[in-house]
């Protein structure tokens, strides 16, 4: 039988949410399951790059009192959640996974945990990431401060980047939700990789203050939890315009009426598996299943060819770029030798340079633009577009990481994230070796979160994937 900590923390955000309003559960009996589940697990998933018990504590104090004199913050009020080793957090290190910074002790907090202190989220710890998120390169899973993070699914696999730690600790019921970023499948890879549902907002809906730069055109934030509804409650409760970030933008619509009766209708434009690397016949089978499990339940389905355009190209030249400016101190010191992923040991200063020039970046800022209008008319008359997302299982930890992503298509990732459009992606079934899970996107357009997170919901209103709990006794 399960132990009521796993029951707790399984329980989900507007479960939890429920009960603490109610004052049927405490701030401070959730905290504590949430510790005592991150001191027995956390190790053995390298998932956590601090824990903040400290912290913890007195947030969840905080909120008891506030929740017994009849103050209600909102639905992140009282529950347990961790962040992304990249956003700052006032007099507790922040690492951004990589050794350079691995003793770096920020004065203020980023926006977003400012705006989680202010809803009455109870902050548990900063989450594992593949060190700088990924931005200067990495070919191998423990390309991070801490090692490896391992999906709870399997500890011989790697929960995936960058934002590892995020989906693990999500997966292994630790906290209810966390927050990752994504310049390009970090949100979305270790949500497929750890069976979590992640959602990547349209970009500048999450502040960024406070938060590492990688590329400064493509990075967004965004929540990682066990539902489609329950990313919608960490969205609603932290979107919004910041005076210090001047990418920033309001809200989303909606986000309040996310329900699966609102996807029902929507209509959606079908990206099929793709033809090369061969996917296995179980995940073939369960995106079919998915896709009819969708159009059962009221999604309309459009079997369709995504826009031909050098999305991969692009993506890659304003990464590439954008990192190398982002970075240039540390690149310029030498400092890079320092990181864990092997390659860096043998680079100079001069081999991080992108081989893009400024004329070519002013050129690729026209082609996005053309990129932007493409997408625009190919969802004209349509909602949504669903395709697979990281259509393999997760891969052994010690197997090299270029055998994933090099060569791998990926037009709707790229796409999405160089035009700053939202996505969600989430459990469709299991695969592999053993009980693995495999997992689908939907993207839409710019501040359409409502209908993203609708069409989820509604998914998982009719299926039960994302319930389902890794085996941690293999731990």
């Amino acid at each position: 039988m399960s132990d009521p900590g796993e029951e707790l923390l399984y329980a989900g955000v507007a479960e939890l949410s429920r009960r603490l309003r109610s004052r049927a559960l405490s701030p401070v009996e959730l905290c504590e399951a949430a510790l005592a589940r991150v001191e027995a697990y956390a190790p053995k998933l390298r998932c956590f790059v601090t824990v903040t018990a400290e912290r913890a504590r007195e947030d969840a104090r905080r909120a008891e009192a506030e929740l017994a004199a009849g103050r209600w913050r909102g639905p992140l009020h009282g529950v347990p959640c961790g962040v992304k080793d990249l956003l700052d957090t006032a007099g507790i290190r922040t690492t951004c996974g990589a050794r350079p910074y691995a003793d770096r002790v920020p004065r203020r907090d980023a926006t977003l945990v400012s705006r989680l202190r202010e809803a009455g989220a109870v902050l548990v710890g900063k989450l594992s990431l593949i060190e700088l998120a990924g931005g200067l390169g990495y070919h191998q899973a423990d390309a991070a401060l801490n090692g490896a993070c391992r999906t709870p699914w399997d500890p011989a696999r790697w929960a995936g980047g960058s934002s590892s730690g995020s989906a693990a600790a999500v997966a292994a019921g630790l906290v209810p939700f966390a927050l990752g970023s994504e310049t390009w499948g970090s949100i979305t890879c270790p949500a497929a990789f750890c069976g979590v549902t992640g959602l990547r907002p349209t970009y500048g809906v999450l502040s960024r203050k406070g938060a590492m730069a990688l590329s400064y055109t493509l990075d967004k934030l965004g929540p990682l939890a066990r539902s489609a509804e329950d990313c919608a409650l960490v969205l609603g409760a932290l979107a919004g315009a910041d005076p210090a970030d001047p990418t920033s933008i309001a809200a989303p619509p909606g986000l309040a009426a996310v329900r699966p009766a609102a996807g029902r209708g929507l209509r959606a434009a079908v990206v099929e598996l793709p033809e090369k690397p061969v996917v296995a016949p179980a995940t073939a089978a369960a995106w079919e299943k998915a896709l009819l499990a969708l159009e059962r339940a009221g999604l309309k389905l459009e079997p369709v060819r995504f826009p031909d355009f050098p999305w991969e190209d692009l993506a890659t030249l304003f990464i590439e770029a954008e990192a190398a400016s982002a970075f240039e101190d540390l690149i310029r010191s030498g400092r890079t030798r320092q990181l864990a992923d092997r390659t860096h040991q043998e680079k100079k200063p001069e081999d991080y340079q992108p081989l893009a020039n400024a004329a070519d970046y002013v050129r690729a800022m026209r082609l996005r633009g053309e990129g932007q209008r493409i997408l625009a008319r190919f969802l004209e008359g349509r909602d949504l577009v669903l395709a697979p997302n990281m259509p393999w299982v997760a891969p052994l930890v010690s197997e090299s990481l270029d055998l994933l992503f090099e060569g791998v298509p990926d037009p709707v990732g790229a796409a999405g994230n160089l035009c700053g459009l939202p996505a969600a992606a989430l459990p469709m079934g299991f695969a592999g070796p053993g009980k693995l899970p495999v997992s689908l996107q939907l993207v839409g357009r710019p501040l359409e979160e409502a209908k993203v997170l609708s069409a989820a919901a509604l998914f998982q209103s009719v299926t039960d994937h994302h319930r389902q709990r890794p085996p941690l006794a293999l731990l």
